[in-house]
């Protein structure tokens, strides 16, 4: 008898040292301890006859202290706990949830997240992009797949809450998409929750959202522990000018004393889909003329005694004419000046 009670202790132990020896997430490794716990009790038990402080407490007692190992060896060791269920967000992104708290594993380099309060820390790029479209067109068969997992929305904002959140909902391109207007189907709608400074986005604007799936409510999936990126898209552009022989002046901004001289309309192309009215960038202070001036070359224009005027900077596509009236004026490149130009006079 007593040599068998020494052998289920000795398998016992065996079975709740080995998942702490091991590095890699397995259920096989908690169902270890679990054995190992198991026979440990019931060889206490047999020696004891069943006292109940063996029964009860012993068990009790094993589990909370194996609980302290294992966060002592993710604080230390950064060890992949064993008191955790994974999640598998993509092949280098994982979530091993644990009772107080949770670990972020991104391609192997893990992150405590203690109060489940972090938003997404890994890279960017651990995550394949998924356009609204595609993952609203079922909302209910996508939370299924999802639920639980992070992941990376592309698509566009339809609505903006305060500081609270943001909401994408699916979209058809209509015939005018001028400054990123789209017809937005407001039946399929995904929810992002964020503590973020929201003031830099504006609706019809394109964005990047990473987030985990966390509620299907109403027909909307609500996205949690997110983060949000500014589109790419906006980071490179060119200009769509239409020009006039009017040799007018016009309005192009008339509270920040913007004109037009020899031009219609000059329009901001990010791609394709995406061209904004200059005067609706500027309007909205999402696009400073100033910056293209930066290091520019310049001309100074002098009236007839000699004073300087203004200074014409050379441009790609336009001229800008800086007066020192405070007047700006975008100058038809084929238009020949002088330091008249800022003497001019709306009709």
């Amino acid at each position: 008898m007593k040599k068998r009670l020494i052998v289920l202790l000795g398998l016992g132990l065996t079975l709740m040292i080995v998942p702490f020896l091991i590095n890699i997430y397995s259920i096989f490794r908690i169902i270890s301890l679990m054995l190992g716990i198991i026979l440990i009790t019931v060889s206490l038990c047999l020696k004891k006859k069943r006292n109940i402080f063996y029964i009860i407490l012993v068990p009790l007692i094993m589990l909370v202290f194996s609980y302290g190992i294992d966060t002592l060896l993710f604080y230390t060791l950064k060890r992949v706990p064993v008191f955790s269920y994974a999640i598998k967000s993509s092949e280098k992104v994982k979530t091993y949830n644990s009772f107080f708290y949770r670990v972020f594993d991104c391609n192997g380099e893990l992150t405590l997240d203690y109060g489940y309060t972090k938003n997404y820390v890994c890279s960017n790029d651990y995550l394949d992009p998924i356009n609204i479209n595609g993952f609203m067109q079922d909302a209910e068969e996508s939370f299924k797949k999802y639920h639980h997992k992070f992941v990376h929305i592309y698509g566009k904002i339809s609505k903006i809450t305060g500081n609270e959140n943001i909401e994408l909902a699916s979209f058809t391109r209509s015939d005018d998409m001028l400054n990123g207007y789209v017809n937005f189907n407001l039946d399929n709608i995904l929810v992002v929750n964020t503590d973020e400074n929201l003031s830099k986005y504006r609706i019809y604007d394109y964005i990047d959202v990473y987030g985990k799936v966390s509620e299907y409510k109403n027909g909307k999936i609500i996205l949690t522990n997110t983060k949000l990126v500014a589109s790419n898209i906006y980071n490179t552009y060119s200009f769509e000018i239409i020009t006039n022989d009017d040799n007018k002046i016009s309005n192009l901004v008339k509270e920040q004393n913007y004109y037009y001289y020899g031009i219609t309309s000059v329009n901001v192309k990010y791609d394709g889909d995406n061209i904004y009215e200059l005067s609706y960038l500027l309007t909205d202070g999402r696009f400073d003329l100033e910056k293209l001036v930066k290091n520019a070359e310049f001309e100074v224009l002098k009236d007839a005694e000699d004073v300087e005027v203004a200074k014409k900077y050379k441009l790609e596509k336009f001229n800008l004419v800086e007066c020192t009236n405070n007047k700006k004026i975008i100058v038809n490149s084929k238009n020949k000046i002088d330091s008249d130009i800022c003497n001019l006079k709306l009709d």
